[in-house]
Order: C-alpha cells, then sequence, then structure tokens
C-alpha cells in the first residue's frame, strides 16, 4: 500500500509550516501527498439566520481562487518528483479533516500547522486540530509554528 500524507491547507503560516513538514517526511519515506482545502459554506451565508441560501458566486469565486493556490502550490512539487494531488470540498473543516478525506485518500498521516488561536476563541469555536486528533482513523502530526510564538 502506497502511503499518503493528508495536509490541510489554508493560506495560514501554519498551514504553511505543516505542508514543509509534509514535504520533508514525503521525501524521505517515499510517501504521496494529498493537499486538500476545504472552503467552509457555513461563513459564506449572508444576511441574518433566516437566509438560507449561499451566494453561488462568492462561493464560485472561493472555489476558483482555492483550486488556483493549491495548483500553484502542487506544480512545484510535482516537478521535483513528488506524488502530489489537490483536492478541494466543501463543509465543515473538521468533520471533512477527521472523517471523510482520510478515508476517501487513504491517508496514513494528517498533517496540520497548530492555529496561534487564543484560549478565548478555543473556547467558543473550539479547534479543528483538536477534533481532528480526537477523531481521524489515522495518525495525526500537528506541526508547530515558530512565528507565532
Amino acid at each position: 500500500m502506497n502511503e499518503r500524507l493528508l495536509v490541510a491547507l489554508d493560506g495560514s503560516e501554519a498551514s504553511d509550516q505543516a505542508l514543509a513538514k509534509a514535504v520533508a517526511i514525503a521525501q524521505a519515506r517515499g510517501c504521496g501527498i494529498d493537499l486538500l482545502h476545504v472552503i467552509d459554506t457555513r461563513q459564506y451565508h449572508m444576511g441574518l439566520a433566516s437566509t438560507t441560501g449561499v451566494d453561488g458566486k462568492i462561493l464560485y469565486n472561493a472555489e476558483q481562487r482555492a483550486e488556483a493556490e493549491l495548483t500553484d502550490i502542487a506544480t512545484p512539487l510535482q516537478a521535483q518528483g513528488l506524488d502530489v494531488a489537490i483536492h478541494l470540498r466543501f463543509g465543515s473543516r473538521r468533520s471533512v479533516l477527521a472523517y471523510d478525506a482520510p478515508k476517501d485518500y487513504q491517508t496514513s498521516l494528517i498533517v496540520l500547522g497548530r492555529s496561534s488561536k487564543k484560549m478565548v476563541t478555543r473556547m467558543f469555536i473550539g479547534s479543528v486540530a483538536s477534533f481532528v486528533v480526537e477523531n481521524a482513523p489515522c495518525d495525526v502530526l500537528i506541526v508547530a509554528n515558530p512565528q507565532a510564538n
């Protein structure tokens, strides 16, 4: 079985650190890398709770932008000979990372960057990384972000 690493990318410094660590692991172990960006559609709801639809144009633009960014990241890695695939998913970041993607991509290790969210923020909205660590069917590596300290 070909070992696959799943790296969650969101454009943050933390996800850049996770990508760098995943690339180093993939090069050392000959693993494939799945780059994943999750578009959380809940952030695209317009107005108050009475509005249930998502603005299609805004969502389409977010999808196009994310796909272009993933391609820009993957292309130089593929040129280095790495087996890199890109994936764009919609839904809750937590559930996609912890449940759906590892199963769909036969992930053996999820690599996440550690967020620099303050304790109060984590108490109210929780940590995606904490949820993934608790629920993923495979190992999870949390990469420290030295810039956040």
